[in-house]
């Protein structure tokens, strides 16, 4: 599934996007952002399911815009390939919103694990901040789970550098239109691997969210000896402590 965070109409990011996908040997779709109404997370911190009883409830903004939508399509991809123009050495506001509020799906004990993404990043200057965007956008998917890919032995990019300013002027640039081939194989193949991984090892998702993992609410409850005492059945049964 390719994600276009440009806010403009037919862009370098769409045109772009759209070469990436089209080499793909496979179903594809590509949704453009800017076509739904994406609404900024509301810090209301009741997001994705109950503190005490681990039962999953919707998002408050569910009704309000088209976010829940897009993220049943998401979930049933195997992977994503994300283009963003680059705004000031970030990616858009657009797509930073969307991404803030994958953090439902995260509490959600993490429904995007391991699924496979790649960014492409275009700017108006071959220096003007294209990596800062690609890894900008990587921090909030690894935070789900995820796994970021580059583009492959050609460049072993972070991910695609387009350079283009007006619009359809990334025609222009054919390195960035074999990146973006490129990249969208990597994550093709690696889909394809992880796929079949799952299906020799009827591998079920063990990661549960826990709303007060990696707090200092989560020592209060008692971890530290919950920690040792884990640690302690490792060694006796034979495991290194680092497992």
């Amino acid at each position: 599934m390719g994600i276009n965070g440009s806010p403009r109409k037919n862009g370098n990011s769409e045109i772009l996007l759209t070469k990436a996908l089209e080499c793909l040997p496979c179903d594809t779709e590509q949704i453009n952002l800017r076509e739904y109404r994406i609404l900024r997370c509301l810090a209301c911190d009741v997001c994705g399911k109950t503190k005490d009883t681990d039962e999953s409830i919707p998002c408050r903004l569910q009704k309000k815009d088209d976010a829940v939508e897009l993220w049943e399509k998401i979930v049933k991809a195997n992977g994503l390939i994300i283009a963003t123009p680059v705004y000031f050495g970030l990616p858009t506001p657009l797509l930073v919103d969307f991404l803030n509020r994958t953090r439902y799906l995260r509490h959600q004990n993490f429904r995007l694990i391991n699924k496979v993404f790649g960014v492409i990043a275009i700017s108006a200057r071959r220096t003007g901040g294209n990596e800062t965007t690609i890894f900008s956008t990587w921090y909030p998917l690894i935070r789900n789970a995820m796994i970021p890919v580059g583009n492959g032995d050609k460049s072993c990019q972070f991910g695609v550098v387009g350079w283009a300013g007006a619009r359809g002027e990334i025609l222009e640039d054919e390195w960035a239109i074999t990146q973006a081939r490129d990249l969208a194989e990597r994550v093709y193949d690696l889909c394809r691997v992880i796929e079949a991984g799952i299906a020799a090892l009827n591998w079920k998702n063990p990661l549960r969210f826990d709303y007060t993992s990696g707090t200092m609410r989560e020592w209060e409850l008692g971890y530290e000896e919950k920690c040792k005492e884990r640690c302690a059945q490792n060694i006796k049964g034979g495991r290194g402590h680092g497992e």
